[in-house]
């Protein structure tokens, strides 16, 4: 303890390691702070990804689909849709289609992919 005659308060030492303390702390806490914020943009980017592919795949249900490659761009996202056909058995008329949607902005690039089944013959489906 200290005598009562001194003056009580931090002393110089003690003022540094605190300051010290707090400059780790703050540093940490504002590395978290800007992983979260990058985090949130590419989740922000992807939702409106899901939205567009979503959107693009209503486009084509309501058209005929053709074999082979189309791009294009829609919502500041370029898009690229491969259509192919799956073999299955013809008996019921039916022609399956595997579409395969890739979009990007940007370094973000993520794939979709659904099947469609059209008639063979007019009128059907």
């Amino acid at each position: 303890m200290r005598p009562a005659s001194e003056q009580s308060g931090f002393t110089l030492l003690e003022m540094l390691g605190a300051t010290a303390l707090l400059a780790v702390a703050l540093s940490i806490l504002l590395t978290s702070m800007s992983q979260s914020m990058q985090m949130l943009a590419k989740d922000d980017v992807k939702t409106r990804m899901g939205l567009v592919a979503r959107s693009l795949f209503a486009e084509v249900d309501n058209t005929p689909l053709q074999l082979g490659l189309t791009e294009g761009e829609q919502d500041n996202f370029a898009w690229q849709l491969d259509c192919t056909e799956i073999d299955v058995n013809n008996e019921a008329g039916i022609r399956l289609l595997q579409l395969r949607l890739t979009l990007r902005q940007g370094s973000y690039q993520e794939a979709f992919s659904t099947l469609r089944a059209q008639s063979i013959t007019p009128g059907r489906m």
